[in-house]
């Protein structure tokens, strides 16, 4: 039985509702739409207004998140070095205490179980336990730290990356408040399109009826039948670090989602040619008419990429 395959996501959503103006508009008042609209008290023209509204508090919400990301990278560029000094610096002064490994406490670090030392996970914490590391090397008169012979051997200038610390505390918080503005955009884009889904919805399941001995007659108003008696399965693909990924059997009309924590490529086809569709970490992309092979790549060097995409094998 043929089905509509609604999009997911905003951008291909909205290209939905400016079809269906398109068709309306052409069709003049022959339009199969008019009583469903009329029945409804809906004006395609005001929806349209107010999809336009829609894209600017998205294309607001992309930019902040894209700021966010920007910002988390700049901090972990600048915070990423200094950690790497610091817990060199650590294990000299670990080694140098012993077997009072415990006196690592006045540094402010944790010292558990058999002389083992662990670090707070998340960069706040980790940044305050640096940062007085840092201070208690600093509070002794020049040249008589314990932490002296190793920071002179390996030319490190403590003053400096303490205040590197601060840099990337900016850049930490900067990324925080992007990320919140990008939700609070997020949150307002929604208010306006939600309800103009469940318009979309209830014209797509009206037109449905209409067309019901040919279905892809709803083509004409820019939906896309899936006429696979299969039910076609979201799956899940991860792509190692550097590596890509060829799906077939995609549907066109479904989304392909980035649930990772990376950009990721995506290429027309089953190659890697060509400029590539950056999709950020968390965002859905509507798969349109070409797309149903795909070639996903991950650039990172660190991560795995994750996506989900709707699939008919």
């Amino acid at each position: 039985m043929a089905r509509i395959l609604f999009p997911e996501d905003f951008t291909s959503q909205k290209t939905l509702l400016e079809a269906i103006k398109a068709k309306d508009t052409a069709d003049g008042a022959g339009s199969l739409l008019k009583a469903y609209l009329t029945q409804n008290g809906l004006s395609l023209t005001a929806l349209v207004a107010i999809a336009n509204q829609a894209k600017t508090l998205d294309d607001s919400r992309l930019v902040l998140f894209k700021q966010s990301t920007n910002y988390t990278q700049l901090r972990d560029l600048t915070f990423d070095p200094i950690i790497e000094r610091f817990k060199g610096e650590v294990q000299f002064l670990k080694g140098l205490f012993k077997p009072n490994v415990n006196q690592l406490g006045d540094w402010a670090i944790t010292v558990v179980g058999n002389n083992k030392i662990t670090y707070p996970v998340n960069f706040d914490e980790l940044a305050i336990v640096a940062g007085k590391f840092f201070d208690k090397h600093l509070s002794y008169a020049a040249g008589t730290s314990p932490l002296q012979p190793y920071i002179t051997k390996n030319n490190i200038n403590v003053t400096t990356d303490k205040a590197a610390i601060g840099i990337a505390q900016n850049y930490a918080g900067k990324a925080i408040s992007s990320a919140k503005n990008s939700e609070n955009a997020t949150q307002q884009r929604d208010i306006l399109w939600n309800p103009i889904i469940e318009n979309l919805k209830g014209m797509g399941d009206y037109l449905m009826k209409l067309y019901a001995e040919n279905s892809k007659g709803l083509g004409d108003w820019g939906f896309v039948i899936d006429l696979n008696p299969a039910k076609p399965k979201l799956q899940t693909t991860k792509i190692k670090l550097g590596d890509k990924a060829t799906l077939k059997g995609v549907v066109i009309g479904g989304t392909l989602t980035n649930t990772g924590s990376i950009d990721v490529h995506l290429y027309k086809g089953s190659s890697t040619t060509g400029n590539p569709i950056v999709i950020h970490a968390g965002e859905k992309y509507g798969i349109g008419k070409g797309f149903s092979t795909i070639t996903v790549s991950n650039p990172s060097e660190l991560e795995t990429a994750v996506i989900t995409v709707l699939r008919n094998q």
